[in-house]
């Protein structure tokens, strides 16, 4: 059967990194290569010992690979690198880039054999995405409950029959994040890795055209575990505004960063942009699924992650908010200082 590691740039709370990396390999990675951001003693501890989770100190190779011998300024070209590197590098059949907020989900097979009806050809799998929302009224167990929705092609001449004018404004093809998924890559082949795809060139960035869609799986993208980490997400894209490079992110991103900056010191505003943005009613969870853009999965990561930790992390809201608050407790100090912005007024009780 295939072998097969995922590789993810993390700069999150220490719970959340080791319920990621606990819940790969409960699923059968044989390698999790955490490349930190910057240091995180915490997330160390916490998977300590753990077999298969490999840990790398930001620019711990001198920044040597492709003799690159600089720290890339730009967070999109660092994952390129870390994701890249670690392919060239790795012993396995294939590696999956994705971020410490997506989580593999497979069809009832093991992801290995899954990867191993890919066809010879194939160099990768665009592993399709599909982002949680809450259905409002339904309360979670913990920070990975909810539903999914799958991206909607006739979103923009139909999504009227489900949202309102202001959810239509922040979901870009029915979704809040990315639409595109990412990219599991066969080694071996010469390509590197991008933020979302194979590539056949690392310069360049150009896209391997050497894939097959889906392979069995969903990546689980949460966009925000909490409504604080979604509204941290989003004002500290406001502090890197580039109002000429609007490219940058897609419109319903910009729309999402615009509306949080305009009312940052609002708690109230800021809920009702997450409940227009992030949760859906009961009548339009019916209506998604009789559309099938809605899923129930209940994805397990916490137990998964559990069964292999030897200190399984507090996953419920309030724990991961005072994680946050405790790591970004520099960010929230500019971010309150710049916008009035208060994270205890978002953070779960």
């Amino acid at each position: 059967m295939a072998s097969w590691g995922v590789v993810s740039m993390v700069d999150e709370p220490a719970p959340l990194i080791a319920a990621f990396v606990g819940h790969h390999l409960a699923l059968g990675a044989a390698e999790v290569h955490v490349c930190l951001d910057r240091p995180n003693p915490a997330a160390q501890d916490l998977l300590a010992g753990v077999p298969g989770a490999v840990l790398h100190a930001d620019g711990e190779d001198g920044w040597r690979y492709r003799s690159f011998g600089r720290r890339p300024e730009n967070m999109n070209a660092r994952q390129k690198y870390h994701a890249s590197r670690i392919l060239a590098q790795t012993r396995l059949d294939w590696i999956l880039h994705c971020d410490c907020d997506e989580y593999l989900q497979p069809s009832g097979d093991a992801i290995g054999a899954l990867l191993d009806r890919v066809p010879q050809q194939a160099a990768w799998v665009q592993v399709p995405v599909a982002e949680r929302v809450e259905i409002r009224g339904q309360p979670l167990a913990d920070i990975f409950g909810g539903a999914f929705r799958l991206p909607w092609e006739g979103f923009a001449t139909e999504g009227g029959q489900v949202y309102d004018a202001e959810a239509r404004q922040l979901l870009q093809g029915g979704v809040c994040g990315h639409t595109m998924g990412k990219a599991f890559v066969r080694s071996g082949r010469g390509l590197f890795i991008g933020v979302h795809h194979g590539l056949t060139h690392y310069p360049a960035a150009r896209r391997s055209p050497d894939l097959v869609k889906g392979g069995g799986m969903r990546l689980l993208h949460f966009d925000g575990l909490t409504e604080l980490q979604f509204a941290l997400k989003l004002l500290r894209y406001g502090l890197a505004d580039r109002p000429g490079n609007p490219a940058a992110h897609s419109r319903a991103r910009w729309a999402q960063i615009r509306a949080i900056a305009a009312d940052a010191a609002c708690g109230d505003r800021l809920r009702a942009l997450y409940r227009a943005a992030k949760t859906i009613s009961a009548e339009q969870a019916r209506a998604l699924s009789g559309r099938k853009l809605l899923r129930g999965w209940a994805p397990g990561i916490a137990q998964r992650a559990a069964g292999v930790l030897p200190c399984p992390p507090d996953l419920r809201a309030a724990a991961f908010d005072r994680a946050l608050i405790a790591h970004e407790g520099a960010l929230f100090d500019l971010i309150r200082a710049r916008t009035g912005f208060d994270p205890e007024a978002l953070a779960a009780k």
